[in-house]
C-alpha cells in the first residue's frame, strides 16, 4: 500500500488523504457546500464534516461528488477503499478483547456497528412483538373459557 509521508516521516492515514482529495476537489470546482448539497441529496452540514475531515464519507456520498465534480471516480474509490479497510482493521482492534477503549470521536459509531445495533433493535421488536401476540392469545382464549364456564382450575 503507497502512503505519503507527512513532515516527520509518518506515513499520512488515508482517511486524511480522501479528505484532502475532497478538499481538493470542491475548491476546484468552485461549488459551495449548499451547491454540492442540491446535486448529491446528502447535507451541506454532512458534506462540510467529510470535505474536512471531521466524518468519514459513506462510499455513496464519494461516487457522488465525483460525478458533480467530473472527477476520476476510480481514483476517489481506491482512497476510500484504503481509508475503510483502516478504519475496519482499527475498529476490530479496539473491539477485541483487551483493547484499550474505542477507537474514533465519542459519538461516533462505524456502519457496521450501526446495523449490529439496528438488527438487535430489530429482533427484540420481533421478540416482544410475538410475547404480546401471544399473550393477547392467551386472553382472548380464558376469555372464551369464562364466558362458557369452563376455566381449568374449578372456576364458576
Amino acid at each position: 500500500m503507497d502512503h505519503v509521508l507527512v513532515s516527520g516521516g509518518a506515513p499520512k492515514d488515508p482517511a486524511d488523504r480522501l479528505s484532502e482529495e475532497l478538499q481538493s476537489l470542491k475548491s476546484s470546482s468552485g461549488l459551495t457546500y449548499a451547491r454540492i448539497s442540491e446535486h448529491t441529496h446528502y447535507a451541506k452540514s454532512s458534506w462540510e464534516r467529510w470535505v474536512n475531515g471531521k466524518q468519514f464519507p459513506p462510499r455513496d456520498a464519494v461516487e457522488r461528488i465525483a460525478a458533480v465534480c467530473q472527477a476520476d471516480e476510480r481514483h476517489l474509490l481506491e482512497l476510500w477503499t484504503r481509508a475503510e479497510a483502516c478504519r475496519t482493521s482499527a475498529s476490530s482492534l479496539a473491539a477485541a478483547p483487551g483493547a484499550a477503549g474505542r477507537s474514533g470521536a465519542p459519538g461516533e459509531e462505524d456502519a457496521a456497528s450501526q446495523d449490529r445495533r439496528q438488527m438487535a433493535l430489530w429482533s427484540l421488536t420481533a421478540v416482544l412483538a410475538l410475547a404480546l401476540t401471544a399473550g393477547l392469545a392467551r386472553s382472548v382464549a380464558q376469555g372464551r373459557e369464562l364466558r362458557r364456564g369452563t376455566l381449568p382450575g374449578g372456576g364458576l
